[in-house]
């Protein structure tokens, strides 16, 4: 049988309210595909609005063949096939322009629908954010109320968007059941390799680079603790080690990617699970020092904690560390990597080491160690995001005349000093600290965390951490940085716990954001196989694997297919209809008149007895069942009949016969 609503033509609001959402739907694919993609869709949108009053300028077969062969071209210039998820996304984009342009019946815009939800798909491949989804899904629910719209004949707003919610309802049950047992993947499933710009630490700093990343508050990771979160002063979290230095950068060493063999599993270790943002690069950041790493990670020599693939989009993992561990290897060639020095030391620099040596115990590296930190302490240097350029040799003028740096220089000079009096010595760069979001149990550790540190080798002790920005700015440990205050100030300036009425309202704006945002990623898009697992633990149904998750699945949605099947059958008048209400308005009067009314009574069967009592009224009588039928029975939903029928029932006026006394 043939749809007989297929073939008429489309109504222009109902064609209007496609072309606004499908364009809407679109503009956020603004920040993943080129701008003459987007342009040739909305042209195809404007020309096709355009055609709403004058439908002899929609092109003809041959135009649109002729458009089809610049759209493919367009696609392949833009995109260069390099990446098949931007060229099958820019293909689908410029023909779904030109089915735009073919509109013409029905059944035409029905493939043009549902070729909507498919560009709403294309969205999460490039990314999954929270405030992305709600959008789509408002997009998403329009979009199915002009599918219910297609098949009506007279279609109000109102009603159709009503529609459309309630198929959304009563789809939910069920869609959280399938999403719930169906079996999980280990890996995310939007995982898919994006040519993005990534911001982070890199694998190597120059003087200033960490004060420029500081200036951003956007989130490096989050950071949820089993237990107690450690002190401050135990917060680093451990990125890539950098050995090689021409005394203005610092860089890693390659040889340092050997996996360690073993590092011990402490039974006292600190664990948690880090979701870390994308960063484009293969390290990872742990607490100091990891002693439990994730599945697909290892550790190198220098004990940092690196990936097997790049980190191209957020990653959850869970790690465990041992603050208290002790790095206590160290081969011939670190040694020499700890002790290699640029083409030139500067004499003044070479001289204050040799001042320093004379008054302490060769045997004893901690005391040089200490002289170093007391002429930072002592000495007016100031701790700063804006240090200024440094010229001719950069460690001789930070230290005997700028003063005035950053974390990077502070650590870099230091190894140097430590380099040239004979101990080895070695840059860390990663984050230190963060912030606990009073909303949910977990720690946001911040791009403006981004700090570095050295480590120098002590007989016995192994390498040992000593941070030398601590000297200068001990609340550096203890309480984040301001990033705006210390952009505008000569100093770094830190948090005062007292931000102010106004300030204190938008910052837990913020923290309830983060901790939604947070939660999204944990059990939507994140939801992998081991949060399943989990999860169903805590229903008590942690036994259940492969077949027995699969009778789980089944059993779980026939149930709640039922659920929402039994729910509909239940007697309910409609939501938001006035007819119920004006009939029962008309049937009370019917009653106060002495009609008997029975609730089974049909509406012809009662306007029948009402006209034998009221004959004189039956012209009223027989308007208000023609009007209730139309209404109730028929296609129409016309908000003037309703107000019509009303004023029929208000002014109806219920007369007995006259009786003839003659």
């Amino acid at each position: 049988m043939r749809d007989a609503l297929a073939a008429l033509p489309i109504a222009p609001r109902l064609l209007g309210a496609t072309l606004f959402v499908l364009a809407a739907l679109m503009a956020p694919h603004a920040a993943n595909l080129h701008p003459a993609i987007l342009g040739f869709f909305y042209l195809a949108v404007g020309w096709r609005v355009l055609a709403l009053r004058h439908p002899r300028w929609l092109p003809g077969r041959w135009l649109l063949l002729a458009l089809m062969a610049a759209a493919i071209a367009l696609v392949i210039m833009s995109t260069g096939l390099y990446d098949g998820r931007l060229a099958g996304t820019a293909l689908l984009v410029v023909m779904l322009g030109l089915k735009l342009l073919e509109l013409r019946a029905r059944r035409d815009i029905h493939v043009t629908v549902f070729l909507g939800y498919f560009v709403v798909l294309t969205q999460f491949l490039y990314s999954q954010s929270l405030g992305l989804a709600v959008y789509l899904f408002a997009g998403t629910l329009v979009l199915t109320a002009v599918q219910v719209g297609l098949n009506r004949v007279h279609a109000q707003p109102r009603q159709v968007l009503r529609h459309a919610v309630g198929l959304f309802v009563a789809a939910l049950p069920l869609a959280l059941v399938v999403f719930m047992l169906f079996p999980r993947l280990h890996s995310p499933l939007w995982g898919i390799k994006t040519q993005r710009a990534f911001t982070g630490i890199s694998g190597e700093m120059t003087l200033g680079s960490l004060g420029e990343l500081s200036r951003s508050t956007a989130t490096a990771f989050r950071v949820q603790f089993d237990g107690m979160p450690p002190p401050p002063e135990q917060r680093y979290w451990r990125g890539p080690v950098l050995w090689h230095t021409d005394g203005r950068r610092w860089s890693a060493d390659r040889a340092s990617a050997r996996a360690l063999d073993t590092v011990g599993r402490d039974p006292l270790a600190l664990g948690y699970e880090i979701t870390l943002e994308p960063t484009g690069e293969y390290w990872l950041f742990g607490l100091d020092v990891v002693t439990v790493k994730p599945p697909g990670t290892h550790l190198n020599s220098s004990y940092t904690l690196v990936s097997e693939q790049r980190v191209n989009q957020r990653l959850t993992f869970r790690a465990a560390s041992d603050p208290g561990f002790h790095m206590l290897a160290l081969s011939e060639r670190e040694r020499a990597l700890g002790l290699q020095l640029p083409d030139r030391v500067a004499p003044r620099v070479a001289g204050l080491v040799a001042q320093w040596q004379a008054s302490t115990d060769p045997a004893q590296p901690l005391q040089m160690v200490a002289r170093a930190l007391d002429f930072f302490r002592n000495e007016p240097f100031v701790y700063t995001l804006t240090p200024g350029t440094l010229q001719g040799d950069p460690v001789e003028q930070f230290l005997f005349e700028t003063r005035r740096g950053f974390c990077e220089h502070y650590a870099g000079s230091f190894a140097l000093l430590m380099r040239v009096a004979g101990i080895p010595a070695r840059v860390v760069i990663g984050y230190q600290g963060g912030e606990r979001n009073p909303h949910a149990d977990h720690w946001v550790v911040r791009q403006s965390d981004a700090h570095a540190w050295t480590e120098v080798w002590i007989p016995g002790l192994g390498w040992w951490r000593v941070d030398p920005t601590a000297a200068v700015a001990p609340d550096r440990i203890e309480q984040p940085i301001d990033t705006a205050a210390s952009q505008a100030g000569d100093r770094v300036m830190f948090g005062d716990g007292d931000p102010g009425a106004l300030l204190a309202l938008w910052q837990n704006a913020v923290w309830l954001a983060d901790a939604v945002d947070l939660g999204w990623h944990r059990w939507v898009v994140g939801f992998s196989a081991e949060r399943q697992t989990s999860l169903l633990q805590w229903l008590g149904l942690g036994r259940l694997h492969g077949f027995g998750l699969a009778i789980a699945l089944l059993i779980g949605g026939a149930l709640a297919v039922a659920v929402v099947y039994l729910s509909a059958r239940l007697p309910r008048p409609r939501s938001g209809d006035p007819l119920p209400m004006l009939w029962r308005r008309f049937t009370d009067k019917l009653r106060r008149a002495g009609v008997d009314v029975v609730a089974s009574q049909g509406p012809d069967t009662l306007c029948a007895a009402a006209m034998r009592m009221f004959p004189q009224s039956a012209d009223q009588l027989s308007a208000i069942r023609r009007i209730y039928v139309q209404l109730r029975y028929g296609r129409q939903s016309d908000q003037e009949m309703v107000r019509a029928l009303s004023r029929r029932i208000r002014r109806l006026s219920l007369r007995p016969a006259q009786v003839d006394k003659g």
